[in-house]
Parts: C-alpha cells; structure tokens; sequence
C-alpha cells in the first residue's frame, strides 16, 4: 500500500428507509428505526475531520447528529442528492419494471445515454457530482471525511477514481449503511482501501 500524505473519504450510504423496496425514495423519506441503529453501529467509535452529506433526509438528519456528538463541520451538499428518477420515485422496482421494462434496460446497459421519465439525465447526474467531488477533494486535502449520501453517487465516485466505465460500477453491490473507503493521493491516484463493509479497520491496520 502507499505511504505518504493523502486525503481520505468514507463514503456510507444511508441506512435502511421507512418504506423499503423503492426504486428511488424522495429526499423526504425517513430512515426507519432499523436504518438509525445501522448508522449508528456503522458509526460507532469512529471519528472524522468533518461530515459531509446528501440534503435528503435520509443522510441530513443523521449526519447532522453525527457531527454535533463528534463536534466537527457539517457540510451539505446539495449536488450530492441521488439522481431525480422523475415519476419512478416511491414506485416499486416491480412497478418501474412492469411500466418501463425497456428503458430500465437501458439504464443497466447504457446508462450514460440514460434520461430518467420526467426526471434528470444521467449524464447531468454525472457531471454534477463529479464536479462536486473535485472541490470537496481539494478543500480538504490530507483530512479524513465521512460522505453520507447515495448509492448512484457512490457509484459515480467509484468510476471516476477507478476509471472505469459507469455501466461496470453495476458489478458492485452498495448495501445500506456500508462503506466505501478511498485515499486520494496528491499525484491525483486513487487507492480503494475497502468496498462494501459495514465496519471500517483502523487506521493503522
């Protein structure tokens, strides 16, 4: 592994929601009790610089709690919300299947190319939170943060430090209240030091 100063995110989607099963919930949707006790195991006894995350409730409020018992910066950002599904939000993956079978097919294949029924471009998408990821990368250069967000963010950091194509971020599964942890080096490498835990290692092992 590489030695040396670097920046280190861990990005951690939210914990389980109120209604499950939703293809894309609204940023109103709540964790349910279960989500709250997987962040907070998720959580417990680490410590990062600062905290940022998603407007949605589903990040904001437990992020918000995070950093006043950790007594660090909050940091919300709004470009790192989950991509707007248009009229499939708060509708069943069944549902969304049964309605539009072919472009839920394209958005497996060929998501680049993919505009969600009345909603956002995944090419937006993309692009919003990549630029976002820039600036939160060189403000807080050689500090360890937490990112409490979405899976399709996650996953759109995860091509761009792997660089990989979007479509074979799909081969990673992104469970509820799991981690991602990435150091970011000042030649501009990425090492991805874990995927998919729900506990982080120490910082020495």
């Amino acid at each position: 592994m590489r030695t040396g100063s670097y920046t280190q995110f861990d990005l951690l989607r939210h914990g389980e929601l109120q209604l499950p099963g939703l293809f894309c919930a609204n940023s109103d949707q709540p964790l349910s009790a279960r989500g709250v006790q997987q962040l907070e195991k998720a959580t417990r006894n680490k410590r990062w610089d600062g905290i940022v995350c998603s407007p949605a409730i589903r990040c904001h409020t437990f992020a918000r709690m995070l950093a006043q018992q950790q007594a660090c910066p909050l940091q919300v950002e709004p470009d790192l919300k989950e991509m707007d599904f248009g009229r499939w939000t708060d509708m069943k993956h069944q549902a969304v299947w049964q309605q539009d079978e072919d472009l839920l097919t394209q958005l497996w294949t060929h998501p680049e190319s993919f505009i969600a029924p009345e909603g956002e471009a995944m090419k937006v998408f993309i692009h919003r939170v990549e630029k976002t990821w820039y600036r939160l990368l060189a403000h807080y250069t050689n500090q360890s943060m937490l990112l409490l967000t979405h899976a399709g963010v996650i996953r759109v950091i995860l091509a761009l430090a792997l660089q990989i194509p979007h479509q074979r971020t799909q081969c990673f599964a992104i469970p509820t209240a799991c981690f991602t942890r990435l150091r970011y080096y000042p030649d501009g490498v990425y090492s991805l030091i874990s995927h998919g835990v729900s506990q982080l290692e120490n910082e020495d092992e």
